[in-house]
């Protein structure tokens, strides 16, 4: 029962990681890097009782999974603007 389970879960997993089944490492990365910083905010909450300052979080997270979509997405749209 475990065993499928986790196989339901990996396959669910990659298929939100993928597009036309080939992963992405943009996804990927912005995946771990948004769990990344819910986990830090979860932390400081915990830590200090108090809701933070979600400015920072927010900017790191815009910014940084938005730049590695950019840059991986960056290839189609020069090759697409140069009509291949």
């Amino acid at each position: 029962m475990i065993k499928a389970y986790i196989q339901s879960f990996l396959a669910f997993t990659k298929s939100v990681f993928s597009e036309e089944g080939q992963g992405s490492y943009s996804r990927v990365a912005g995946g771990v890097l948004i769990g990344f910083t819910c986990g830090w905010v979860t932390y400081l909450v915990i830590k200090n009782h108090a809701m933070p300052d979600l400015t920072g979080p927010a900017w790191f997270v815009t910014a940084a999974s938005g730049g590695l979509y950019g840059l991986n997405k960056g290839a189609d749209f020069i090759s697409a603007f140069k009509g291949k």
